[in-house]
């Protein structure tokens, strides 16, 4: 198992020292200087807002999943600020270890409640990458590019829902399969199988009522409104007036970059998506690379701000306890 992990980190790295060759080799560095120093640190500002308020939302869009009572939500908050600190300092999104490992923690359960719910956030990120890309897909000039991997997308997404459907409303479809599976992939952590298969059908029984599904959409809307605001700042202060739909091709790019194995902070993977998506709009690529960088930066620092003392500490026992 040490192995496994030691050799997903080393291709993480291998990755984003490619892209980071891919990208910078298209950049002068005339052209990244005059970007950096013509940075509006007022903009920058207000991206970090934005950018705090979406960590916020998904602390509470993970809660609400989870169905906690309103004074429990500052648990999910502390769960999140910290595996989004260390998805900056760790490698393989070490974060999604983290967060699960300290609810368990600050709540005082087993791993198996936090594991089903965070489970269940992940899909709501997957959904919300979905529903990015076919806005791209009909309304901007890269619509026929991701054309081909949006229906592959989509043909695997409406796989995945229609099990987890019949799965959750069904009286054991697939449990024994399931447990055994479950049984092999978290022997080293200390959770049973039967208690988290349990916990992620009666979350995924409460998606399916009504109210509770109308606050999740609206949450679920909200930050995606937020991630928007957080990336048109970002643009205005690097000067770009482009497209309104250039901020959400640009979070498409990266949101679907992140989920490849990198360096921590997503280097070099933040940099060739940027290049990427704003190629399209004819930004230049030493502008794309000091946005991308700036960005990294900006979400650093909110995350430190965020988690406040004793995080890298907290972070460490955390991935200690998960090994």
């Amino acid at each position: 198992m040490h192995w496994k992990r030691l050799s997903v980190v080393v291709a993480g790295i291998v990755l984003s020292v490619l892209f980071l060759w891919l990208a910078f080799c298209q950049v002068d560095v005339a052209g990244l200087q005059t970007a950096f120093s013509s940075l509006r640190y007022l903009s920058i500002f207000f991206c970090a807002v934005f950018l705090a308020a979406g960590v916020m939302m998904r602390s509470l869009r993970w809660g609400t999943i989870a169905g906690c009572a309103w004074n429990e939500q500052t648990h999910f908050f502390r769960a999140s600020t910290l595996g989004v600190f260390s998805n900056l300092i760790f490698p393989i999104r070490a974060g999604e270890v983290v967060r699960v490992f300290t609810l368990a923690k600050l709540t005082g359960t087993s791993l198996s409640a936090p594991m089903a719910s965070a489970l269940l956030d992940r899909f709501a990120d997957l959904f919300m990458l979905f529903s990015g890309s076919v806005v791209v897909y009909w309304l901007s000039p890269i619509g026929s590019i991701i054309g081909g991997w949006l229906s592959s997308i989509f043909i695997a997404g409406g796989a995945v829902i229609a099990l987890v459907t019949l799965y959750a409303k069904s009286s054991g479809f697939g449990e024994e399969l399931l447990t055994s599976l479950l049984k092999r992939s978290l022997r080293r952590w200390p959770v049973r199988p039967d208690l988290f298969m349990t916990e992620f059908r009666s979350e995924l029984n409460q998606l399916f009522k009504g109210w509770f599904s109308l606050k999740l959409v609206s949450i679920v809307i909200i930050i995606m409104l937020l991630d928007y605001a957080s990336f048109k700042a970002l643009m205005h202060a690097f000067q770009l007036e482009l497209s309104p739909i250039a901020p959400l091709v640009l979070w498409v790019f990266l949101a679907a970059g992140s989920a490849l194995p990198s360096a921590p902070g997503y280097v070099g993977v933040y940099q060739v998506a940027a290049v990427l998506a704003l190629s399209f709009f004819a930004v230049p690529a030493s502008v794309a690379v000091a946005l991308a960088t700036t960005l990294q930066l900006t979400i650093l620092v909110v995350s430190v701000l965020m988690a406040g003392p004793g995080a890298w500490s907290m972070c460490r026992r955390a991935l200690n306890t998960s090994l």
